[in-house]
């Protein structure tokens, strides 16, 4: 890397003219210097010689005058080398400053200018050098920026294809920077959220959305980021005027996997009502408008029309007239009932809202119960029932003044999850007006409780005992909503398979000798795991793990992990067939709450090998995350990846072209334990290939992965 004027230290020029002169002076002055002090001993003997033979004072007058016209001989001497040194460095001197000169010229005005000097030595053959230099060097530059108008044409035509895409795009679409400020927002979002000709670009999203309902959705996305979980959050903002929008907020990664903004993608959940009952407007309309209008045409037409027949005339209009407003009162009903129908529900889990909402309601002390069963999923809009949860709690706090002693507890009841909250007797509350308690949320159309709950397919009830009042919240369960209810995301996930930081640095875990080791001297847990099916995102869970260890080059047979899992579901048929796996098999089995810290104990310090890495990492993260522990960081190395880039051009990368291709006999394929030890017979195999490629290191063979990772998927979007 250069340095800046700024970084160079200051240093005093010296001139190379003076340099010169002074060396010439001292190579002419040198001989000079040697025969004037040979001279002086000669002198100074004679002089002594004379002092013996004559007077003291004659003595001196002599030496006085030989030492003027030897001094003068002296200076006449220096002041002919000075001039000839003078001259000798001008000649010297001045194609060089021709050189100078001309480099300053090419390296800041003019690449075209060249250097003109005719000297017929070393100096013209360097300014030769020097201008094809530059020649080269404008052919370079003219290089470079034919590049750079084609990038800067190809990213143009990239923008001007994705502003297309965004401007002809059904949905609306904004993009927010990690402030959550707005900075892309496409027409169709502009429409949608009736911004007109405002652009919206640089607002707060909270100024156009909901606040409360979006900073609940914000904190959401963003812990299920730092969790590692699918960041993809479906919302619903219900406005004041009545218009509701539902769509999908996820997290935008920056460049280096940080959180570097939010995408949100939406619908209007009124247009297609509304569009659907402008049609129907037109046709329940247009017959009462066309035949009072050829009834009035009539009238007007014969003004001398009998009493008896403009009587009829004016009759039929009247009827036409009662036809219309019986039909704009079924339109306005049908508008109300779109208003009052239910929100989109969103599969939610229903104790992480209680917990939620208890964290909203600061100085309620409320103690929830464990629950004996695992409580399952509620189709819910998440935000709304845990306003009317929290709605409930100020409540009971309001009327007991904040001393009554309030327990909490989830149970499944003949297919309803109910939240139960307990309140001590005496209480003072009446429980006849809870459903006419507002929930009223910042930016949102105020509803009574009772009708948040109902838009959430819910009941609320509540129930006394002898020592204590009960208020109960009801949520179907997930299975027992019909599939027309249901709602899905607007964005589909990611692949599951491509996973972008698999083998990003980690430098708080990887150390510097562990990055820089060879490979042969690490040790490795090659894993495998088994699953209910392929769809994690979904709900889909791990049914079995497998673990293998290498150490110094060689399958440690005497250390293997391997458990069933059972994953708190049934098994489907259509994936029993591939592991053979049933529900009976993994009825005792331990949950992977209980697995996955007995898995990472075994791994240790070990580098974790896989074979498409990914979708077994993403397995480990929900894992991790379900049971409230770290995610396991070790480096992560994936045999998919080294055979992709060892056999590029050969056909199949799979576990089992794999082994056919290496001569390989998988013992058990589609368990984890047959999986996970074919899998290490290959990565063995594998790495004998690598010094092959200039990959020796740890973060050689990551880095190589990771070309492989990119490679591969900018290849799968063709």
């Amino acid at each position: 890397m250069t340095s800046s004027p700024k970084d160079t230290p200051i240093r005093r020029k010296k001139s190379l003219r003076l340099r010169m002169i002074v060396s010439l002076l001292s190579l002419a002055l040198l001989p000079l210097i040697i025969t004037m002090l040979l001279l002086y001993l000669e002198v100074n003997d004679y002089v002594t010689e004379l002092e013996r033979l004559q007077p003291m004072s004659h003595v001196r007058e002599q030496f006085i005058s030989a030492g003027t016209q030897t001094a003068f001989v002296l200076v006449l001497f220096g002041g002919i080398v000075t001039f000839l040194a003078w001259r000798m460095a001008d000649q010297f001197l001045l194609p060089i400053l021709i050189i100078r000169r001309g480099a300053e010229i090419v390296s800041r005005i003019n690449l075209g200018h060249r250097i003109q000097l005719d000297t017929g030595d070393e100096l013209e053959d360097l300014a030769i050098e020097f201008n094809h230099m530059a020649e080269n060097l404008g052919t370079a530059y003219d290089e470079l920026e034919g590049r750079v108008q084609e990038a800067t044409f190809t990213v143009q035509e990239e923008r001007n294809r994705l502003a297309t895409v965004l401007r002809t795009m059904v949905d609306g679409v904004i993009v927010a920077n990690e402030a959550a400020e707005t900075i892309l927002m496409n027409p169709r979002a502009r429409t949608i959220l009736e911004l007109g000709y405002r652009s919206g670009i640089g607002s707060p999203l909270s100024r156009i959305f909901p606040s409360d309902r979006l900073n609940f959705h914000l904190k959401r996305v963003r812990q299920r980021w730092e969790q590692g979980r699918e960041t993809v959050e479906e919302v619903l903002f219900p406005f004041q005027d009545e218009k509701i929008i539902k769509g999908s907020l996820s997290i935008v990664p920056g460049p280096k996997g940080e959180r570097a903004g939010y995408l949100l993608v939406f619908q209007n959940l009124n247009s297609r009502k509304s569009e659907e009952s402008l049609q129907e407007m037109q046709q329940l309309l247009r017959g009462p408008l066309a035949t009072s209008r050829s009834l009035i045409d009539a009238l007007q037409r014969h003004p001398d029309m009998s009493p008896e027949k403009r009587t009829t005339f004016l009759a039929a209009v009247t009827e036409e007239m009662d036809r219309l407003s019986t039909r704009v009162t079924a339109i306005d009903d049908a508008a109300k009932a779109v208003q009052s129908s239910r929100w989109p529900a969103i599969v939610s889990d229903p104790r992480e809202l209680l917990t939620e909402s208890l964290l909203l309601a600061p100085g309620i002390p409320v103690e929830i119960a464990e629950s004996s069963t695992a409580i399952p999923s509620v189709p819910v809009e998440p935000f709304s029932w845990m306003a009317s949860l929290r709605c409930v709690l100020q409540w009971i706090s309001k009327m007991t003044s904040g001393r009554a002693s309030v327990s909490a507890n989830l149970q499944v009841e003949e297919g309803f999850v109910v939240t139960t909250f307990r309140v001590a007797l005496p209480f003072t509350g009446d429980p006849t007006e809870l459903e006419t308690l507002e929930v009223a949320p910042a930016g949102e159309q105020a509803l009574s409780l009772g009708e948040t709950v109902h838009k959430n397919r819910g009941e609320i009830w509540t129930r006394i005992t002898d020592t204590h009042m009960e208020i109960r919240l009801a949520l179907l369960l997930a299975g027992d909503v019909s599939e027309g209810n249901r709602t899905d995301g607007l964005l589909t996930a990611e692949p599951e398979f491509y996973d972008f930081d698999l083998f990003l640095p980690r430098p708080v875990i990887e150390r510097a000798d562990q990055l820089q080791a060879n490979l042969n001297d690490l040790e490795y847990v090659v894993f495998d795991t088994e699953t209910t099916g392929l769809r994690l995102s979904e709900g889909d869970k791990v049914i079995s793990i497998s673990g293998i260890r290498i150490r110094r080059g060689r399958i440690q047979n005497a250390e293997i992990f391997h458990s069933l899992v059972n994953p708190g579901r049934s098994i489907p048929p259509e994936s029993i067939i591939f592991h053979h796996i049933e529900d009976h098999m993994v009825a005792d089995a331990p949950s992977m709450n209980q697995v996955y810290p007995q898995f990472t104990e075994f791994v240790g310090d070990s580098i974790l090998v896989a074979h498409n890495a990914a979708f077994d990492k993403k397995c480990l993260e929900i894992a991790a995350a379900d049971a409230g522990l770290p995610m396991i960081d070790n480096p992560f190395l994936d045999t998919l990846f080294l055979s992709y880039g060892l056999h590029e051009g050969t056909e199949g990368h799979s576990l089992d072209a794999m082994a056919e291709r290496m001569g390989i006999i998988i013992d058990g394929r589609h368990t984890s334990m047959g999986d996970a030890r074919a899998t290490a017979q290959a990565f063995l195999g594998l790495i004998t290939l690598l010094p092959g490629r200039g990959v020796r290191t740890l973060a050689e063979a990551k880095a190589f992965c990771d070309r492989q990772l990119l490679l591969r998927w900018q290849s799968s979007r063709f």
